[in-house]
């Protein structure tokens, strides 16, 4: 007896569709080794906590990809631990890199680009700035996941009382705005005690004032970050924009350029500083403290744009042989500069993130300004230098601002041995 052919048929699409179904052989597991500035094993600290969290969370959509945090501290031991790992290309894949240590880092050929691991999604998520700012001689060698973009706390009950209204994001104040404002919330009150109008600390490593620097269309290095051009017309006048607050409009405390971050920081919460431009760690302890303030953006200047920018949080990839550790490396990576991992770790986001996706951080209006002030971010290009040579420039900026020298003599100074310094990098 004939079998049908209609049942032939429906035989052979059911062995297909059965071979398509058919379950992939599963991929070999990849234990991933991520090597966590900060982090302890078992802590109670906040880093500690969200990491292993965010390890927990990754592993459960990831089954065949381990994890294994190596915790060091933020020490020149740690560094010596981490170099010693790189150098040796094996057991470690993750890791925490500065954005002093990435050019070196890569041109040692301890990192590996991230290029051909980046997703067209990736691309256009990721702010072009953020990318850009992981750059090393034409290949990208992180992964950015945050920055501590800079912006002005303000503490509006003063601005009430002096009749000065806030700017915002969609208003910003133009230079001689801000100068107006600052000059009008400085005033001595009735019992003899000054409030003075606008301060930020001289440390640490100078980076609350980088956003003035850049209001005009100054930069300190050329984006290839081989020249320094910060002497040029552009930066030259950002960096006596600061000065003249000091010595010609007078609205700052007499410390400023002097005062650490915890003593400008204590100024401002005792109401003697109307204004403090400051990094965004600032806001949960003025939100422990109970404190009320409102986030404004940084005032506009020549180039007429918003700027800001901040310290990095990026996340290298170790330069290994086996394909599929490069591949599951960069697999966690994404994932911890991702969006998932906001959601899925409350509190993981500690600054605001560098994709547009990434919301994490915005649980609030101020934080939500400094969320938004990322996409006005310009961050120097990586550049590895000497403690020496920062402490000198920093030094150079604080002469000016205690009127020790004008904007141009002070930058011209340090142009030689700078300039120098980014020669012996680059050759």
């Amino acid at each position: 007896m004939k079998t049908p052919r209609r049942y032939v048929s429906l035989l052979v699409m059911l062995i297909m569709v059965t071979a398509c179904v058919a379950p992939v052989a599963p991929v070999a597991p990849v234990t991933v080794t991520f090597y966590k500035r900060g982090y302890t094993e078992g802590g109670t600290d906040t880093t500690s906590v969200t990491n292993a969290q965010a390890v927990k969370a990754f592993e459960q959509t990831h089954p065949n990809i381990k994890v294994k945090i190596v915790g060091i501290p933020w020490t020149a031991e740690g560094t010596a631990q981490l170099e010693t790992a790189l150098a040796a290309h094996t057991g470690i894949d993750v890791l925490s890199v500065n954005t002093s240590d990435l050019a070196r880092f890569a041109r040692a050929g301890w990192l590996a680009p991230i290029d051909p691991y980046l997703t067209d999604d990736d691309k256009s998520d990721f702010y072009a700035s953020g990318l850009e700012a992981a750059v090393v001689d034409g290949k990208i060698y992180a992964w950015p996941l945050w920055v501590t973009a800079v912006a002005i706390y303000t503490n509006p009950a003063i601005f009430q009382e002096r009749g000065v209204a806030l700017p915002t994001l969609d208003k910003p104040w133009t230079w001689d705005e801000f100068v107006t404002a600052a000059r009008q919330l400085t005033f001595q009150r009735a019992d003899g005690a000054t409030v003075y109008g606008f301060s930020a600390s001289a440390a640490p490593g100078a980076i609350v004032y980088l956003p003035l620097l850049y209001i005009d269309g100054g930069r300190v290095h050329s984006p290839d970050a081989k020249r320094f051009v910060q002497n040029t017309a552009d930066g030259v006048s950002a960096l006596q924009k600061i000065a003249d607050l000091v010595r010609v409009q007078r609205v700052t405390p007499p410390d400023f350029g002097l005062g650490d971050q915890a003593l400008v920081r204590s100024q401002f919460m005792s109401g003697t500083v109307a204004m403090v431009m400051d990094t965004p760690n600032f806001i949960p302890d003025m939100e422990k403290r109970g404190a009320i303030f409102v986030a404004i953006p940084i005032p506009m200047g020549q180039l007429g744009k918003t700027v800001t920018t901040g310290g990095f949080g990026l996340y290298g990839v170790a330069n290994v042989s086996d394909p599929e550790q490069l591949k599951a490396a960069n697999e966690f990576a994404r994932y911890l500069t991702g969006s998932q991992v906001a959601r899925d770790v409350p509190g993981y986001q500690q600054a605001p993130g560098l994709r547009r996706s990434n919301t994490g951080y915005a649980t609030n209006a101020n934080r939500e300004i400094v969320a938004k002030l990322v996409s006005f971010g310009i961050y120097e290009p990586a550049a590895s230098l000497s403690v020496e040579l920062r402490t000198r420039w920093e030094t150079a900026l604080q002469a000016v601002l205690l009127g020790k020298a004008t904007a141009q003599q002070a930058l011209d100074d340090i142009a030689p041995a700078y300039q120098a310094e980014l020669d012996q990098n680059n050759k």
